[in-house]
């Protein structure tokens, strides 16, 4: 079983080491988009810890899906990836939308629900620029850059969300990205992932397994 575990450094700074391809990443999260008139979307998603490329310094690796519709059944979807990666749930926090009242009031009558039968919530916590004028903007051109063909930067250890990508024009992921729950749920982990700044010097170790957006 894939589990990702925070340990640290020799030098004392912490890191995210996947137990099943050895990878190291400096920073590993959840993203969670709603279901609506699509079914919802999460990703597990992590951003390499060592980095050797200097003209591209953030490889981000997407390690996971999960696609569902009904709300509460999704939600329990989440906790369930958020557990297969991180047993003791202290690794992986999930982001996403935050601004409807009328999820939030269903997503606290589900953990009451939960905590009543002595079971786990889920916690999630707003993805960067949401509340923003420019999010579209800002979304859309961060999914455009990271996943352009040809760039090599974005990997998948699952084939099916890059063949959706790539099958949406352009002008859908810059004015209705967050309206794709599978974009959207990318985009929240992009926003985080790549703010983190990659240490230089080590090697990037190879996975077979993922596929990048560019294949």
């Amino acid at each position: 079983m894939t589990v990702i575990e925070k340990r640290i450094h020799t030098d004392g700074e912490p890191y995210y080491f996947n137990t099943e391809t050895q990878e190291k990443y400096g920073e590993s999260v959840g993203a969670f988009a709603w279901p609506e008139t699509e079914e919802g979307f999460l990703v597990v998603a992590a951003v390499d810890f060592f980095e050797t490329i200097e003209l591209e310094p953030r490889h981000i690796r997407v390690l996971a899906k999960s696609s569902g519709s009904g709300i509460g059944v999704f939600l329990k979807r989440a906790l369930e990836l958020q557990k297969h990666f991180s047993p003791l749930m202290k690794t992986i926090r999930f982001y996403g939308d935050t601004t409807s009242s009328t999820r939030m009031a269903f997503l606290d009558q589900f953990n009451k629900d939960r905590r009543e039968e002595r079971l786990d919530p889920f916690y999630l916590t707003e993805a960067p620029q949401l509340r923003s004028p420019g999010k579209l903007e800002f979304y859309g051109e961060l999914i455009k850059r990271y996943a352009r063909p040809g760039k090599g930067i974005l990997h998948f250890h699952d084939t099916a969300l890059p063949a959706y990508l790539r099958g949406l024009p352009s002008d859908k992921i810059t004015k209705h990205v967050l309206e794709h729950p599978p974009v959207a749920a990318l985009g929240y982990a992009l926003a985080v992932l790549s703010s983190w700044r990659p240490r230089r010097g080590g090697k990037r170790p190879e996975d077979q397994e993922s596929t990048s957006i560019s294949t």
